[in-house]
């Protein structure tokens, strides 16, 4: 018969009150790090057969010069960019994007011409017709969802170079009143994006021209 004698952990000759671990496990946790920190700095030998991808330099940012390009994110195109016949500056792939104003002064000047405005909102866009012949196509900028600018057909019947607007307390340049609720067509900030109240904005350059060439009763078209 065998008799099994326990010990309580006190009572053992090798007991102490704080357990310590044995010397083996101190030894592989020792090895484990320094494995951990050869791993880390091998960078070559870590990613060998894999290569680090080459990141390109970021670009240079684009200063933008025109005010009108500030909003909406819509960079202009070059000002000397402009093609000599219309159809080309129609057909360009900047076209949408383009702050520039294509003229033939000779045919919007012509004396006694019959003379048409047609506003593009999808385009942003404007053409002076005379003629049935587009004498300018100019950029602008119309109402927003929450302030729309009308579609239909529509006569100049009023021309005021220093108009001043009631409703919203500021001025509107070389105004030419559409309808009677106050939308026309006056100098403003171009974003070639839906941004006013209504009214459809042109650039001084545009908006001076047709101004001066334009009498009372031109019809002007609005379309999608």
């Amino acid at each position: 018969m065998m008799i099994h004698l326990r010990m309580r952990p006190s009572e053992h000759p090798d007991a102490s009150t704080e357990q310590k671990p044995p010397m083996y496990a101190s030894v592989a946790f020792l090895l484990l790090c320094g494995w951990s920190l050869s791993s880390c700095t091998g960078t070559e030998d870590a990613y060998e057969g894999y290569p680090v991808p080459v990141l390109p330099p970021p670009p240079q940012p684009i200063i933008v010069h025109c005010r009108e390009a500030a909003r909406g994110g819509i960079l202009p195109a070059r000002r000397d960019e402009i093609p000599a016949d219309y159809d080309s500056f129609r057909s360009s792939r900047m076209y949408r994007l383009t702050f520039n104003t294509w003229v033939n002064d000779e045919l919007l000047n012509r004396p006694g011409a019959e003379k048409t405005i047609v506003i593009e909102l999808g385009n942003q866009r404007g053409q002076c017709l005379v003629d049935g012949q587009v004498a300018m196509d100019f950029p602008v900028c119309t109402g927003t969802s929450h302030h729309g600018t009308p579609t239909g057909n529509f006569r100049i019947t009023e021309k005021d170079v220093h108009h001043y607007s009631n409703l919203y307390h500021c001025p509107m340049p070389y105004f030419m009143r559409l309808t009677n609720d106050g939308i026309g067509l006056h100098v403003g900030d171009v974003f070639r994006v839906p941004a006013s109240h209504g009214c459809i904005r042109m650039t001084h350059e545009a908006c001076t021209a047709l101004f001066r060439t334009l009498p009372h009763g031109t019809r002007v078209c609005i379309r999608e």
